[in-house]
């Protein structure tokens, strides 16, 4: 390889595949589970906070660098990730415990440091991971509630038959919902990737919902924004006394505010459909199987949360439609517009080629007045001129030399006219 030049991302990409390994669990285990939204603002803040936590317990920080953090403090680990817009914490300690909820793992960490965290918490979870050949704990579905406070479950088999999870979907009095996954006979590192899908699966739930608030602030608004453009149309179509201009106007406003909404909602509408299609995902690689009697986890989430995700679909198909009319009517009012113009500007133009016509014959009049006044006028000098001689005893008819000189004098200011004429014409020709 020393010989080859390589791409400078190779070694990036081929790592790409190993980031995020599944955890190694051999139950029985307790985790506690934290997805946190983070602003750009908090995220600076993660590295020095779990600093921090490490200093704590007398370790020296870890490489703070990637994306994926695991610290291991003795009687429990930290697994921390970092992802788009969120990051999540595992809290991992082995558990064999009557009850598989009690003391959770996340007691393990200072008050202090935990209110510190950096974001605001959109999941959390206490996950019990048990093995039903070694557990004390009566682990028959029917008792299974028992651990749950009583609360109807949502569950299957899962990874081939080869273990069980179950959860209410509820959030209890510490602010965290539950989940139970089962060994029944679990290959070498599947307990790690059941894990890790079902804590997925919640999380991107979640994440996908974040776009339903969002939705049913807006869908009250779109039947007035639809009735309003509606009758812009329809004032397009028929006379009712308003001008072009201000259904111009008013169609504008509407433009800019449902823009406004499309702008606003476009990143979050789109988030939507790519976690509702993770969940989905995650859901065929859960490889469920189900258990008579209990709703399985696909059954319950395509029963919740489709309707959610159509919701926001719905919404944002008709935020789009909506611009996208009322762009249509846009270009026809403004075509109407301008056709209107258009014709007042060759109104315009034909009143000022009249004009130009009348001014050219008042202009061709004058010019004929002119030559016949400067012949007038040079004529009457000329016989003052021929009077005076005249006078002194030449003798000679003033009168029909005069009438002799019109023509002349005549031609010779017509042509001098026409020479200025020309003169000027080329003049603003240049």
């Amino acid at each position: 390889m020393k010989y080859l030049t390589e791409c400078p991302e190779r070694k990036s990409l081929n790592d790409d595949i190993h980031a995020r390994p599944y955890l190694e669990l051999n139950p029985p285990q307790q985790i506690s589970y934290l997805a946190l939204l983070v602003s750009r603002e908090e995220r600076l803040r993660e590295a020095g906070h779990l600093s921090v936590l490490c200093e704590h317990f007398g370790l020296s920080a870890p490489d703070l660098d990637g994306k994926d953090i695991m610290v291991d403090f003795g009687d429990f680990r930290l697994k921390m990730e970092v992802h788009a817009e969120y990051t999540h914490y595992k809290i991992i300690r082995q558990a064999n415990l009557a009850d598989p909820f009690f003391d959770p793992p996340i007691q393990s960490l200072p008050e202090t440091w935990l209110e510190g965290l950096p974001g605001k918490v959109l999941v959390g979870i206490h996950v019990a991971i048990l093995d039903e050949s070694n557990s004390s704990l009566n682990l028959e579905p029917e008792y299974l509630p028992h651990y749950f406070e009583g609360n109807r479950l949502i569950g299957g088999k899962i990874a081939g038959g080869n273990g069980a999870a179950f959860s209410d979907f509820l959030l209890h009095d510490d602010g965290f919902s539950r989940l139970l996954i089962i060994n029944y006979n679990f290959a070498p590192g599947q307990s790690g990737r059941s894990l890790q899908r079902l804590l997925e699966i919640e999380t991107y739930r979640m994440l996908a919902l974040l776009g339903l608030p969002k939705a049913k602030s807006i869908m009250p608004q779109l039947p007035e924004a639809d009735y309003q453009l509606v009758q812009l149309t329809a004032s397009l179509d028929q006379d009712d006394g308003r001008t072009d201009e201000d259904l111009l106007d008013e169609l504008t406003r509407l433009a800019a505010t449902i823009e406004n909404k499309v702008s606003a909602t476009y990143a979050r509408f789109n988030a939507t459909r790519n976690y509702a299609l993770l969940v989905n995902t995650r859901l065929e690689q859960l490889r469920e199987s189900k258990i008579e009697g209990i709703p399985s986890f696909n059954e319950f989430l395509e029963r919740r949360l489709n309707p959610a995700i159509n919701t926001c679909n719905s919404v944002d198909h008709w935020l789009h439609q909506l611009a996208q009319r009322i762009s249509n009517v846009n270009q026809l009012l403004l075509t109407r517009i301008d056709v209107r113009r258009k014709q007042q500007n060759q109104d315009i133009l034909e009143s000022l080629n009249r004009r130009a016509k009348i001014q050219l014959r008042l202009q061709q009049a004058i010019e004929g007045l002119s030559v016949m006044a400067i012949t007038y006028t040079a004529v009457s000098l000329l016989g003052v001129l021929f009077g005076g001689f005249k006078a002194i005893g030449m003798n000679i008819n003033s009168e029909l030399l005069m009438a002799i000189f019109i023509p002349i004098i005549g031609y010779f200011v017509y042509q001098g006219v026409l020479r200025l004429r020309q003169t000027i014409e080329q003049e603003d020709q240049d």
